[in-house]
């Protein structure tokens, strides 16, 4: 899922498509400053639903040689260390400090959670597919309310926003079939 088509969804219910459309193409500047800020809700939104409830993992494979694995060498920014295995897919023990992780010497593979990097209105959401264009939008729409001190509009947003992330999680309750009777 395209930022860019998130983040016009967003203008579009906010009266500004055109403008913004017209600030991403570079043809008009007049709706810069709102062009920025959805850009900047956007990427608040993402952040805080990968901190808050849907963690995002991530799988790296590197080779230590000093019993001491740099948290700047993994791709993404790291939150938990879910595990660390050796080449083997053995669990290997390991101590987190502030910068780094202390592994046995040799090929490890690290599997964690980590947070998305900021993004420009041409890059893709680390989401994909996991969460749906409206939960985006809708959390676009409450930051940029909340911003703007449309405090009435950011509330409703809000609700709609924490009504798409309970449905996420809610799971249908499972229908009881009667048994089968033979005659």
């Amino acid at each position: 899922m395209k930022v860019k088509d998130i983040v016009l969804a967003a203008a579009r219910s906010l009266g500004i498509y055109d403008g913004v459309e017209a600030y991403y193409a570079g043809e008009d500047m007049s709706l810069e400053r709102e062009g920025e800020l959805l850009l900047s809700c956007f990427n608040l939104v993402e952040c805080g639903l990968a901190l808050e409830y849907i963690p995002l993992y991530a799988e790296d494979e590197l080779l230590t040689t000093i019993n001491r694995l740099e948290f700047s060498a993994l791709k993404n920014n790291p939150v938990r260390i879910v595990e660390v295995t050796d080449a083997d897919g053995n669990a290997v023990s390991y101590k987190v400090y502030p910068k780094f992780l202390k592994v046995p010497a040799g090929r490890c593979k690290v599997t964690y959670t980590y947070t998305p990097n900021a993004k420009t209105i041409e890059d893709e959401s680390d989401f994909g597919a996991l969460a749906a264009d409206s939960l985006f939008v809708y959390g676009i729409l409450a930051e940029f309310c909340t911003a703007e001190g449309r405090l009435e509009e950011a509330t409703a947003w809000e609700k709609k926003y924490k009504q798409a992330i309970e449905s996420l999680f809610k799971t249908r309750t499972c229908k009881r079939l009667q048994s089968r009777r033979w005659v």
